[in-house]
């Protein structure tokens, strides 16, 4: 792989790729709605419009929609993530580029459980199916690595990630925190993982649909307990009887991916707390308050 092309080039996993692929001397396009991209890509686009002659060996797909299940909301993940699989296939053509790697979601898994379903993930699953279909028509390579919950360092996950970020900013502030009891575990892996195993499934030659689940499951009590040990500025957490509870989740497990991979997941949560506190970005997590 000498150059991969990156869709969602700014976003949190984006970046993250671009800069653990620039680490192994991997040149980068990037493409997204920015006129400071490489190339310009809205995802409600019919079309990519590629000057410049680019080529790439893989392209990395990592730009969503994450609106909610009302009827707006519904018709924009549609509209995003269903709709684009068919403009995306064609900018893998375009690229002449042999594989195309998706940062897929495990929330388009529907037996995760009642509630958990949702619009995203189902057009995300859509997406998936079209752009199997329409890259097996090409000769291309196609693989889905279905992710868990999503964070980072920079607290650029906050905004689909609120009580992750409400967590990080009460216990580095030392505040007791009002929470609702939790039904069941959340999961989550932190980005430079994720960017790492998309990296490795290109390099690999793995198709097809994978769980990316982290082995520590953990409820958001267990995490905040931690990030308040991480911390150590005071503060605890008070369970709030009059808040819904964190419904349950099922997560997969995923060591079949790992094995293909050969790689799994090198950051748990404890790490990735530390390294909020060590980076100083604990002013960007938040909100402090969620409805």
């Amino acid at each position: 792989m000498k150059t991969a092309a990156i869709i969602g080039a700014r976003s949190m996993l984006g970046s993250q790729l671009i800069e653990r692929l620039n680490a192994r001397g991997v040149a980068t396009i990037m493409i997204g709605r920015s006129t400071d991209d490489d190339i310009y890509f809205d995802l409600r686009s019919e079309r990519a419009i590629i000057q410049n002659g680019f080529r790439a060996d893989v392209v990395f797909h990592c730009a969503a929609s994450f609106f909610g299940d009302d009827d707006d909301g519904v018709r924009q993940n549609f509209s995003m993530n269903a709709a684009s699989a068919l403009p995306v296939a064609d900018l893998v053509q375009q690229l002449d580029a042999k594989t195309l790697i998706y940062a897929g979601s495990i929330f388009s898994d529907p037996t995760l459980g009642r509630g958990n379903f949702t619009s995203y993930g189902l057009t995300k699953g859509l997406a998936e199916q079209v752009m199997s279909w329409a890259l097996e028509r090409k000769n291309k390579l196609f693989s889905s690595l279905r992710f868990a919950q999503l964070y980072d360092t920079a607290g650029c996950c906050c905004g689909h990630q609120p009580w992750f970020g409400r967590v990080i900013a009460y216990a580095s502030d030392g505040k007791d925190m009002r929470m609702p009891r939790s039904d069941g575990v959340r999961n989550f892996l932190h980005v430079r993982d994720a960017a790492e195993m998309m990296i490795q499934a290109a390099i690999c030659g793995t198709t097809g649909i994978l769980n990316v689940v982290h082995p520590e499951s953990l409820t958001f009590e267990e995490i905040a307990h931690i990030a308040y040990e991480v911390f150590g500025e005071g503060g605890k957490v008070v369970i709030a009887p009059e808040k819904p509870p964190f419904r349950p989740i099922h997560f997969p497990h995923a060591a079949e991916t790992f094995e293909r991979l050969g790689l799994g997941p090198a950051i748990g949560m404890r790490q990735g707390i530390n390294m909020i506190r060590d980076a100083g970005t604990v002013k960007a997590f938040g909100p402090m308050d969620i409805t």
